[in-house]
């Protein structure tokens, strides 16, 4: 946050969050070729995309530390119980996470069924550049949601090399 200050590019804490926000929406639509929904009315997640008959929810958390699930875990469920559509994953996205999370995680898909997905907005750049980079891809072609898919922590491994 104090970087972001000193070269003049965010005078208030809060537009962190609004530029969070709208990197993972860029991210999303032009690198993995997936248009974010538009979610109606305050309480919601704070972005959407449709996948197969079910929706990919995601949340981004900036925070200077790790993100402990167990302090956001209510409201996400809230978000997951209010959607009109099953959700398939739901995407933490911050700069690292603690290591109860990924076992909250876990508990939460078994008592629920969903899944919580933690990942870090490194990693998700990471991924989105690679997708956009690939050789021999369709500019065009999207990324296949169903890789973000996983209890816990982000694996890259579990994820095809991209070339």
């Amino acid at each position: 946050m104090q970087f972001l200050r000193e070269q003049q590019l965010i005078t208030k804490d809060i537009e962190v969050e609004r530029r969070f926000e709208d990197a993972t929406r860029f991210l999303f639509e032009k690198k993995l070729k997936h248009k974010p929904l538009k979610l109606v009315g305050t309480a919601h997640a704070d972005g959407a995309v449709s996948y197969q008959d079910k929706l990919i929810f995601w949340d981004n958390k900036s925070k200077e530390s790790e993100v402990n699930l167990k302090d956001h875990v209510s409201q996400f469920d809230g978000y997951i119980q209010n959607a009109d559509k099953k959700v398939a994953v739901f995407l933490v996205i911050g700069p690292a996470f603690t290591e109860e999370s990924s076992v909250l995680a876990m508990q939460y898909l078994v008592e629920n069924g969903t899944t919580i997905s933690l990942i870090t907005a490194a990693e998700l750049k990471a991924l989105a550049e690679e997708w956009v980079g690939r050789k021999g891809g369709s500019g065009d072609a999207p990324f296949p949601l169903g890789y973000l898919i996983q209890v816990g922590r982000f694996n890259r491994k579990l994820v095809p090399k991209i070339d």
